[in-house]
């Protein structure tokens, strides 16, 4: 399908993957979608051009997040992580309206019905989009859908005049009557206000007057005619729809409105409010947060968890659902705000102009008409015919299908592909078009770009396929790879339920053609380690200190996609003392009381004691800084200690009391990993660590939060009939 991206800092009509039938998601057909020219002007400005450095430095997140990375995994690893993270397509835009192709399993919708949708990464300039159900509203009959287009701008104007509490015969100031200026002065009249609006462009002023506003001034002496226009008491809300770096933009909106008057700042402006004025006027500023309650809220938006109407009246949903509403009966009209209309093909065209001076307010993206397509021509634009290459007669060639291809894959796994020589990356498959066609083109030769799993497991070329999803999808695509007689290299966990990882067990069994990504094992220091320690009797005692903060926001906390760190992270560790230790017999743990704000067990101490009696001991904190080194390993056995830090140095001491020190890279064994699993993969040797140890380790796991559950000690149940 067609999807305008910005790609090295110049927008692009690209070809992409559509996104596929998703629970949850609303899959939608576009008919027309709107640039907005202020914010996806900016949006280009911000991500233009420049060298990958300089690219890079833009983005302060991005570069902390190296200086991390590279402490940690080492630098070419980090030099590749910051090269996708900076030349990757960015989707643009958010607004769109169109025909639902498919519900998600919603009831409140139905296919082939009218949606206007929303969300920056969702309503995407793209002929398919696929959008969380709170972030879609119908349109009522009789309003056309290139008007319904227009949902998100209104939703925010509409947040706008919610914070400002007007009542009927207030006036209100309009500073800035850009496309959002030019709805809320619709929006206001239609909530019987008096309006008068700020703006230095004359027929943006015009286009006020026609609009509702009673008087348009231009900027220099506006403080004056409003306070003027207001009988010398001043206007007693101004909402700022301007956008501009510099404070007196708010400073002059504080200087229009009367004592206790109110201030809404809804555009992107300074906001080094002057006291003196505020202070005198007690004025209220009160800051609109873009579409209204529920943005930027994960449970939500992508959750499609409402909140009730009772407590929280106006979501961004139901703002969405007024708007539509205000367009049916008239109150608003968005025919005058759209300076340009274009078909999708054209799109360059449409940012071109937004360079021009001055700039269309709105320009609006067509699309193929979806009601005027076939069924069949709207599923080829979905799924894309299977390409069949022929095969080399290199038998050491390794087809490899990449599923989830997030930036540790990337920065990880990808690179190691590449340098192995004769393992091609043919199919890439993530949820965003984009991604996929990112990680295809980054992959090099012609790798399919998927948005589908199925297509990638079932891939008649693929030999190998490599699971980086979050943690909730590994065990279902891993047993249907397996089913379908694929090896697999899977990122941990296996599965975050005991269900899961039976499923797994019963697709492939002992000896099934799976690697998981339990790499610390294979790690230099880690090999010297086991080496020295099998000289020495048994049992063993160990201990595993892991410091790990983490926001409680991420997803790796969230129960449903992450399963929380004991389940998503631990296994690491449970996995390397089970390497250590043996065969995993009992657990019993405790957790730290959390805040309330993480939903899953985050700090927790766990014991287990083995076949072999030895115990290990697993410490596993979200409580420490980030600058402490996150793990570290001892081991004792037979008179002698090894401890083992952050996979830089290995300390061991013998019973004379001499110590001797070992450096290494910090390697953790992902490039060894790889290389197993593709002689694996050649016959060349076992798949290690294989399905045993990740069904072991996911136990443990599993069994660990059993017993900080119920207090008790419980044993680890084995593999099942073995």
């Amino acid at each position: 399908m067609k999807q305008v991206v910005l790609r090295n800092g110049q927008p692009l009509v690209a070809e992409v993957p559509a996104p596929v039938s998703a629970p949850g998601r609303v899959l939608v057909a576009n008919a027309a979608s709107v640039i907005s020219s202020g914010t996806e002007r900016a949006a280009i400005s911000d991500g233009g051009g420049g060298s990958l450095p300089v690219r890079a430095v833009r983005n302060p997140d991005l570069v902390l997040l190296t200086l991390r990375h590279a402490r940690e995994h080492g630098v070419r690893e980090t030099v590749d992580l910051v090269r996708n993270a900076v030349s990757d397509d960015t989707v643009l835009g958010y607004a769109s309206a169109g025909l639902v192709l498919d519900t998600g399993g919603l009831g409140d919708f139905s296919v082939g019905q009218p949606v206007a949708c929303a969300g920056a990464g969702r309503a995407n300039h793209a002929e398919v989009v696929s959008v969380p159900g709170n972030l879609v509203a119908p349109v009522p009959d009789g309003v056309p859908l290139r008007d319904a287009a227009f949902t998100t701008l209104g939703a925010i104007a509409m947040q706008g005049v919610r914070r400002s509490e007007p009542s009927l015969g207030e006036r209100v100031v309009v500073v800035g009557l850009g496309l959002l200026g030019l709805l809320t002065v619709q929006i206001l009249r239609a909530a019987g206000c008096l309006v008068i609006g700020v703006e230095p462009d004359p027929a943006r002023r015009e286009l006020g007057l026609q609009l509702g506003a009673e008087h348009v001034l231009a900027p220099d002496g506006a403080v004056a005619r409003v306070r003027e226009w207001s009988g010398g008491a001043g206007a007693d809300v101004a909402v700022v729809t301007a956008a501009g770096s510099s404070s007196a933009i708010v400073n002059d909106a504080v200087a229009m409105v009367r004592r206790k008057g109110r201030v809404v700042p809804v555009g992107d402006v300074g906001l080094e409010l002057a006291r003196d004025a505020l202070y005198q006027r007690e004025a209220d500023v009160l800051i609109s947060t873009s579409y209204g309650p529920g943005r930027y809220d994960p449970v939500y938006e992508e959750g499609g968890v409402d909140y009730p109407l009772a407590y929280v009246r106006w979501t961004e949903n139901r703002n969405m659902a007024e708007f539509l509403r205000l367009l049916a009966v008239g109150s608003v009209t968005v025919e005058p705000l759209i300076g340009l209309e274009l078909g999708v093909e054209r799109a360059l065209d449409a940012y071109a102009a937004l360079r021009s001076q001055p700039p269309p307010l709105a320009v609006v993206l067509r699309y193929p008409n979806p009601a005027g397509r076939t069924a069949e021509e709207i599923e080829a634009v979905r799924v894309p015919p299977t390409r069949r290459r022929p095969r080399t007669g290199d038998s050491r060639v390794i087809r490899v299908g990449v599923v989830g291809p997030g930036s540790f894959v990337r920065a990880t796994h990808l690179p190691n592909l590449r340098a192995d020589g004769a393992a091609p990356v043919v199919a890439v498959a993530a949820r965003r078009g984009t991604v996929a066609s990112d990680v295809a083109r980054a992959a090099g030769g012609d790798a399919e770009a998927l948005t589908d799993w199925h297509l990638v497991v079932e891939h008649p070329d693929v030999d190998l396929v490599l699971i980086g999803t979050r943690h909730d999808s590994h065990a279902e695509i891993a047993a249907a790879a397996l089913r379908a007689g694929k090896a697999v290299l899977v990122e941990k966990p296996l599965g975050l339920t005991r269900e899961q990882i039976d499923d797994v067990w019963e697709a492939g069994g002992d000896g099934a053609p799976l690697a998981i990504g339990f790499n610390r094992t294979l790690a230099p220091l880690s090999q010297r380690l086991h080496e020295e320690l099998s000289q020495v009797s048994r049992p063993c005692q160990v201990v595993i200190r892991v410091n790990a903060p983490l926001p409680a926001e991420h997803w790796l906390n969230d129960p449903e996609q992450g399963g929380g760190r004991i389940l998503g992270e631990g296994c690491h560790f449970f996995d390397y003392a089970n390497w250590l230790c043996g065969v995993p017999l009992s657990v019993s743990g405790a957790a730290v009381r959390g805040s309330g704000a993480v939903r899953t067990v985050e700090s927790a101490s766990i014991t287990v004691a083995y076949d072999t009696g030895s115990v290990a001991s697993v410490h596993y904190s979200g409580l420490g800084p980030a600058s402490l080194p996150k793990e570290r390993i001892e081991v004792l056995a037979g008179g002698r200690a090894w401890v083992l830090d952050d996979f830089q140095r290995l300390s061991s001491f013998d019973g004379a009391g001499s110590r001797t020190v070992e450096r290494g890279a910090g390697d953790k064994g992902h490039t060894e990993l790889l290389r197993r699993v593709l002689a694996a993969c050649r016959g060349q040797a076992e798949f290690e660590p294989g399905l045993r140890a990740a069904y072991l380790a996911q136990s443990v796991a599993l069994a660990a939060l059993d017993a900080i559950a119920s207090g008790a000690q419980l044993s680890v149940p084995l593999p099942p009939g073995g």
